[in-house]
């Protein structure tokens, strides 16, 4: 799925989709497979569950290299296993189906989506440090910026699923011109589930110009975001503005709130690095949070504030 420009967005598309694609390492099922079975049956979607075989380096046994292991095993051992998970997928009333791929994870995972015109990714994220963590980063990274779908991450820190469904979604902003499309996608995403919508600013001093620091100005573009017939909404939509740390304020509130989604926008091109300020605060969103984290790149068609960068650094839908 592929949007090319703002006439042609439809967030209703993404809040359900068609198709979920589920990225995993096999190691993770046992976290990421309730969730992903909720989230198929709550959007009626089919899951295509894919599994990529990163390409091993074998050298000559004289260079003292020792040979990675053998890819038709490992490529036969991953089969096997996908159709066992499929199975426990389709007993649970859920359409699946697998793919097995060799090459690189951000790469296969593209591809699976273009071709499957898919609305959704979901991936597992465990919190790692130093170079693992760098690793995972670059994957999020790329696909943040080369899909125009929502990625959904479940951290270690992830609840369980609720049976009953999402009742609670936080969407914190950054208020920027570009923040609209995000916005909706979390206003979508409440209203198709029921569920209460928390609209998020956080003031912060130390990077925070005009007009961005005055409260009033934020409540008022917070409501901005909202449809005029607010009174039509099928479930409450709430507004909330906190001073302080983005990634604190931010898991704060989703623990006040028992949110069971978090939905932010984020700018790749803003350095989301986990080495960088900006991408170390998503990475710890993800990373921390007790649900389930929808991070969502900013369509193209929608023009990136250049001059407050700080400001909006990462989390800005």
């Amino acid at each position: 799925m592929s949007m090319t420009n703002q006439a042609d967005f439809n967030t209703s598309l993404f809040a359900a989709p068609d198709t979920i694609v589920v990225a995993t390492d096999l190691t993770d099922m046992a976290e990421l497979l309730p969730h992903a079975i909720a989230q198929a049956k709550t959007a009626h979607a089919v899951l295509k569950i894919v599994h990529a075989i990163a390409p091993e380096m074998t050298y000559d046994p004289e260079s003292g290299m020792i040979p990675g292991p053998d890819p038709l095993k490992a490529s036969r051992d991953a089969r096997l296993r996908m159709l066992e998970i499929s199975h426990q997928v389709e007993q649970q009333g859920v359409s699946c189906s697998t793919a097995v791929r060799h090459g690189f994870a951000a790469d296969v995972i593209a591809e699976v989506v273009h071709e499957t015109d898919a609305g959704r990714v979901l991936a597992r994220t465990h919190g790692r440090r130093g170079i693992k963590r760098l690793a995972l980063g670059s994957v999020t990274l790329q696909l943040l910026q080369h899909l125009d779908v929502p990625v959904c991450t479940i951290g270690p820190r992830c609840a369980g699923v609720s049976n009953a469904g999402l009742h609670r979604i936080l969407h914190p902003t950054g208020l920027g011109p570009d923040c609209d499309a995000t916005a909706h996608l979390a206003l979508d995403l409440a209203q198709d589930s029921r569920a209460e919508l928390t609209m998020l600013y956080v003031l912060r001093e130390e990077t925070a110009v005009e007009p961005y620091l005055d409260p009033d100005y934020s409540f008022e573009r917070l409501e901005s975001l909202l449809p005029a017939m607010r009174g039509d909404l099928w479930s409450p939509v709430r507004t909330r503005i906190a001073a302080g740390n983005l990634e604190e304020e931010i898991l704060r509130c989703a623990k006040d709130t028992s949110a069971d989604l978090i939905v932010m926008g984020v700018h790749p091109a803003q350095s989301f690095w986990p080495g960088h300020s900006g991408g170390k605060t998503a990475y710890a969103i993800m990373a921390a949070a007790t649900c389930p984290v929808l991070s969502f790149r900013v369509p193209a068609g929608y023009s990136m504030m250049t001059s407050q960068p700080e400001q909006h650094a990462c989390v800005l839908g």
